[in-house]
């Protein structure tokens, strides 16, 4: 059975607390495939086409060295 969060508050009241709550009791895998369909959205909303590698990781880094 599918279980049902509902949160109603004023947004003046409104905190991360609940959302933090919510998400952690997800697994992994569920806030992946949630995360991937957000992604998924996003490109659809621009018009750009879905493709696996357009999500890649943007890498920042390219090697640590130790100091």
């Amino acid at each position: 059975m599918k279980k049902i969060w509902e949160r109603i508050v004023p947004l003046a009241k409104a905190d991360r607390e609940w959302d933090i709550r919510f998400w952690q009791a997800q697994s992994a895998s569920m806030r992946f495939k949630t995360a991937w369909e957000m992604l998924e959205d996003f490109y659809k909303l621009r018009g750009k086409k879905v493709d696996a590698r357009s999500f890649r990781l943007q890498r920042t880094a390219e090697n640590f060295k130790q100091a």
